[in-house]
C-alpha cells in the first residue's frame, strides 16, 4: 500500500515547536465536577480509546487535568507504549502527559498517531532514565523531530487513520457482544435445573510429564509439540513453543486432537484450550480426552465461563501453590443435556465470528502499520 506521499513540501520540526505539553492541574479535585479518573492502568498498550476509569469520589492525589482532544502519553515505561486520545474530561495521573498540538502548524486529530509511531517511541525509550520504573522528560521529548506534512496533507492522512481506528473500534465491539451473548446463554445453563454431570462421567482425564531433560535425544529433535501453560491463551491451543523427539514424546502420555488442556497449578490454574494438533504436555496440565470437536469447545467453553472457573476453584487444594488434581478436576460437575445441539451450534457460531473479526482485525493492524511507517518512518 503507498498513500503517494510527496515529503518535498514537508518541514523538519521538534516536537516541542508544534505541541505543547499542558500541565494544567485542578487544585480541589472533590470540588470539580470531574468524575472520571484515568492512572496508568487504564490505558491499554497500543489503544487509543480509554474504556476502562477510576471515580474520582473515591478520592486522589492526582491534579493533572485531560481534556478532550489532547493526546495522553505514559511517560512512565514508556516501552509499554500507553498513548490514549482523550474523548472526555478527567483528572489523570503525574505519569500521564497531556499533549495539545498548535492547530495552527498541527491538527489535534494528527498528533495521537505521531506520538503512537515507532520513531517518537524509540526516541521516548532512549531519554528515559531509571532502572526499576523509568521515565522520560518533557524537555527530551521536546527535542525529537521529524518531518510534518502542510495541514491539508495531515488532515488526509489522520482521516485514513481515524477510519481504520473507528473500523477497528466497531469490531472489537461486535466481538464483545457476540461473547457477551454466549456468556449469557452458558450461565442460563448453569442456573437452570438442567443435568450436571462430572467431568468423569464426560470423558477421560490424564496428566501430563516432562521428558527427562538429562537424555538429551529427547529435546535433540523437534517432531512433537510439548504444551505449556503459557500456550493457553485462547479457546484453541497456541502453538507449541517447544517440541521433543518422538522418543521423548513416547515416555509421556499423548494427547488426541481435541483433547481440553487445563493448567491445574499456579497462577494460571483453571485455563482451557483444546488442543489441535497431538502432542504431550508437562504435568502442570490435566487434560480432558475423548471428545470429539463440538463437545470439546463446549467443555472449553463451560470451563473458561466465569461459573466454569468458579467451579473449579472450589475444588483446589489450598497450599501455598494453588494446585487442581486429576481427581479433583473430574469432580466438577458441568451442565450436560443429552441434547446439546442448540449449545454446539452457539459455540461454533462464535467461533467462527470470533476467527473472522480476528482475521479483519490483522489485516487493520497491518494496513495501519504501513500507513503509519510510510508517515512517520520506523520498522
Amino acid at each position: 500500500m503507498s498513500l503517494g506521499l510527496d515529503k518535498t513540501t514537508w518541514q523538519r520540526v521538534t516536537f516541542g515547536d508544534v505541541v505543547q505539553n499542558v500541565n494544567e492541574t485542578v487544585k480541589d479535585v472533590a470540588a470539580a465536577p470531574i468524575d472520571r479518573l484515568i492512572a496508568m492502568e487504564h490505558m491499554e498498550p497500543g489503544e487509543l480509546k480509554i474504556e476502562r476509569w477510576g471515580d474520582t469520589a473515591n478520592g486522589t492525589t492526582f491534579t493533572r487535568r485531560a481534556r478532550p482532544g489532547q493526546t495522553l502519553f505514559g511517560k512512565r515505561r514508556a516501552y509499554q507504549r500507553k498513548v490514549a486520545y482523550a474523548e472526555f474530561e478527567a483528572i489523570c495521573s503525574g505519569d500521564i502527559y497531556t499533549f495539545e498540538a498548535d492547530e495552527t502548524r498541527m491538527l489535534g486529530e494528527f498528533l495521537p498517531f505521531l506520538v503512537q509511531s515507532d520513531p517518537f517511541f524509540d526516541h521516548a525509550l532512549d531519554t528515559s532514565a531509571g532502572s526499576l520504573s523509568p521515565r522520560t522528560n518533557w524537555r527530551d521529548l521536546a527535542d525529537f523531530e521529524f518531518e510534518l506534512p502542510p495541514l491539508d496533507e495531515q488532515k488526509r492522512i489522520a482521516e485514513l487513520l481515524w477510519a481504520i481506528e473507528r473500523h477497528r473500534r466497531r469490531l472489537r465491539r461486535e466481538a464483545r457482544a457476540m461473547t457477551g451473548a454466549t456468556n449469557v446463554r452458558l450461565a442460563e445453563m448453569w442456573d437452570e435445573d438442567s443435568v450436571k454431570r462430572p467431568i468423569a462421567d464426560i470423558a477421560d482425564c490424564m496428566t501430563g510429564s516432562t521428558p527427562s531433560k538429562v537424555s538429551a535425544e529427547y529435546w535433540e529433535a523437534e517432531d512433537v509439540p510439548f504444551y505449556t501453560p503459557s500456550e493457553i491463551e485462547a479457546d484453541t491451543m497456541r502453538p507449541a513453543r517447544q517440541r521433543v523427539s518422538f522418543a521423548g514424546a513416547a515416555t509421556g502420555r499423548a494427547l488426541p486432537e481435541f483433547a481440553v488442556a487445563v493448567a491445574c497449578i499456579g497462577g494460571d490454574m483453571g485455563k482451557s484450550a483444546v488442543i489441535r494438533e497431538p502432542g504431550v504436555s508437562n504435568q502442570q496440565i490435566t487434560s480432558i480426552v475423548g471428545l470429539d470437536e463440538s463437545d470439546a469447545y463446549l467443555v472449553q467453553s463451560l470451563l473458561a465461563h466465569p461459573r466454569g472457573r468458579q467451579a473449579m476453584e472450589a475444588r483446589e487444594t489450598t497450599t501455598i501453590v494453588r494446585k487442581l488434581n486429576k481427581s479433583d478436576l473430574m469432580r466438577v460437575e458441568l451442565p450436560w443435556p443429552a441434547d446439546r445441539n442448540a449449545l454446539q451450534r452457539l459455540i461454533a457460531a462464535r467461533r467462527v465470528t470470533s476467527a473472522a473479526i480476528e482475521l479483519e482485525l490483522d489485516s487493520l493492524r497491518q494496513l495501519r502499520s504501513a500507513a503509519a511507517t510510510e508517515v512517520f518512518g520506523g520498522n
